[in-house]
């Protein structure tokens, strides 16, 4: 509480006293005087005044509560000043010139800064009220293991080189010498936190590299398994909060949680309370062990997570949450064995990683067949599942919390998943199946698929039968289906096809035909040559041709050959200069 200037309101109840007593005219030299005194306007001057009960006498201005500004501009240079702020608050464009761009370009009135900062003020549009965070409501879980949150964080005190644990000298890894910083980042330690949203258990854990699917995976699946009996906190949760950072929404983390059953909710950008819990669990890991490690000496990844192991025990067990009142072992031991969903083995949450459902086939004898690994090859009994049937397709994958037990993933009646868990049919010696029919002694029909029903239906109704031996006897005799129900020609006979007139051509000749045509005699082919080559046609060619064809006969096949040469032969000689 802030201490009242005796000496001030004095002399403020002073001048009040005055200016009630003074006639008219003579108030503005009292007032002028008082403003220098007190080194403050007239407005603030008569603010003060009110303070010590002066009421003033002037009339209100008709005009007060109006502006020449209107919203949109006020709205305009909050939202310019805001999205020029930085996240860290630093802001790059202060109100001053924003409105000075405005005026110049004549979307804003010529006013002061002050004037535009009341008018934001005044509609709820000033950068300090768009900077303010959202309200939110509280959300609670149910129980223990209901809800874990994760989140991963760069440690800015401390990196792990191989000669062990160093201290971040502010002097050299500041934000001008990003070389430095980039000369150890293989050597950056993750710190990742997760906790029970209930009860506020901490499981830490680093890493080094960075923030990768991997190092979740490793650190997620460290946390669900029974690690000693000083830590109870373990187990599967139903759901899991984390932001939508890349390594959280990886394909193989998010696969890893659909086979566990664990609901992923990414909370939006930039909305930390929805992660409240686990950004206060890291702001605990960095103050309350973190700065022990500057009297540590730490020489391995190995050697920090044991010391870290130690102090979440600690932590867990002694200190009193604010919400429960109780530390947060007492808290997380009320869970319920139906709420405890005790992890698989962990090798078999590390094959989970990249176990996708597989389709496989079902058999005659309505069963199928699966590997599970390390629990070898089983034969699984699919007989109860919905619509099923002989060569049906399934998709099926490994049960984490029944293993070598199988989910098997089926449509219902209005087409949603439905999950039926199979257990490995249970065999004798002799490999039979144990609920097997014994030959000769009883009989054992397979349930009748909803196929079988619309086979028998469809059959009785082919051929006009009540009942199924009818339809065979009718079968026997050569009788045909659905005889009297339809035409099996009317698609033909509905066709009318109109007759064509027969169209003009050329007979085919094929090679083998003219091959037997008869050969020319030497006159014959001579008239042929000489109608292709006309006065090219000389004695001396003649000549050529009986000396060529000496028996007279002359294949008709040559007369092109013939042809060519002729003309070729008459063509002028192009004449070459030497050494062209």
């Amino acid at each position: 509480m802030t201490t009242p200037n005796l000496a001030k309101q004095d002399y403020l109840r002073d001048i009040a006293a005055k200016l009630g007593a003074a006639k008219f005219g003579s108030k503005d030299e009292i007032i002028k005087t008082a403003c220098g005194t007190l080194n403050i306007s007239r407005p603030q001057l008569y603010r003060e005044l009110e303070t010590v009960g002066f009421k003033s006498e002037r009339k209100q201005r008709s005009d007060k509560g109006k502006t020449v500004v209107p919203v949109e501009v006020a709205e305009m240079i909050g939202g310019m000043v805001h999205v020029a702020t930085r996240a860290n608050g630093k802001k790059t464009l202060p109100i001053t010139t924003a409105l000075d761009m405005l005026v110049a370009d004549g979307k804003a009135p010529d006013v002061s800064a002050a004037t535009i900062a009341r008018v934001m003020k005044q509609n709820m549009c000033h950068p300090k009220q768009l900077a303010t965070p959202s309200a939110h409501t509280q959300q609670k879980s149910l129980h223990p293991n209901h809800v874990q949150q994760v989140d991963a964080s760069v440690c800015v005190l401390f990196y792990l080189p191989k000669g062990g644990m160093q201290v971040m000298d502010e002097k050299k890894f500041y934000k001008n010498k990003p070389a430095n910083a980039k000369l150890i980042e293989n050597f950056r330690v993750i710190r990742y936190v997760i906790t029970d949203h209930f009860s506020g258990s901490i499981y830490v854990e680093y890493v080094t590299g960075s923030e990768s699917s991997e190092n979740l995976i490793q650190v997620f699946l460290n946390c669900i398994i029974k690690r000693s009996a000083q830590e109870p906190m373990h187990g599967v949760p139903n759901i899991l909060y984390a932001d939508k950072g890349c390594a959280n929404t990886s394909g193989l983390f998010k696969n890893l949680l659909e086979r566990l059953d664990v609901i992923f909710i990414p909370h939006a950008t930039g909305n930390s309370q929805a992660k409240g819990q686990v950004e206060n669990g890291n702001n605990i890991v960095e103050t309350q062990f973190e700065g022990r490690l500057r009297f540590m000496k730490i020489d391995s990844l190995e050697q920090l997570n044991a010391a870290v192991e130690k102090w979440r025990m600690y932590w867990n067990e002694t200190k009193i949450h604010s919400r429960t009142k109780r530390s947060r072992n007492a808290v997380w031991q009320t869970i319920k064995p139906e709420q405890l969903r005790i992890a698989p083995p962990l090798e078999l949450c590390r094959e989970l990683v990249s176990t996708m459902p597989e389709s496989k086939t079902v058999t005659g004898n309505l069963t199928i067949s699966h590997a599970v690994k390390g629990y070898g090859s089983h034969d699984y009994d699919v007989r109860h599942v919905h619509s099923i049937y002989p060569k049906a397709k399934v998709m099926i994958v490994v049960n984490p919390y029944r293993a070598p037990a199988i989910d098997v993933i089926a449509k219902d009646e209005h087409g949603n998943d439905v999950i039926y868990t199979c257990e490995p049919m249970q065999t004798d010696w002799g490999g039979f199946r144990e609920d097997a029919a014994i030959i000769g002694e009883e009989i054992k029909a397979m349930p009748q698929s909803k196929i079988d029903e619309n086979r028998k239906r469809i059959i009785k109704k082919a051929y006009n039968a009540d009942t199924l031996e009818q339809a065979d006897k009718a079968i026997a005799k050569k009788k045909p289906a659905y005889d009297g129900q339809l035409n099996p020609m009317a698609d033909v006979q509905s066709v009318e096809v109109p007759t064509y007139i027969n169209r003009a051509g050329e007979q085919l000749t094929t090679p083998q035909q003219r091959k037997q045509l008869a050969p020319l005699n030497i006159i014959q082919a001579a008239k042929a040559i000489r109608g292709h080559v006309g006065d090219l046609w000389t004695p001396e060619w003649m000549n050529k041709l009986k000396t060529t064809y000496s028996d007279g006969n002359f294949p008709q096949e040559d007369i092109m050959f013939w042809v060519e040469r002729v003309n070729s032969s008459n063509k002028p000689t192009k004449l070459k200069v030497v050494g062209e």
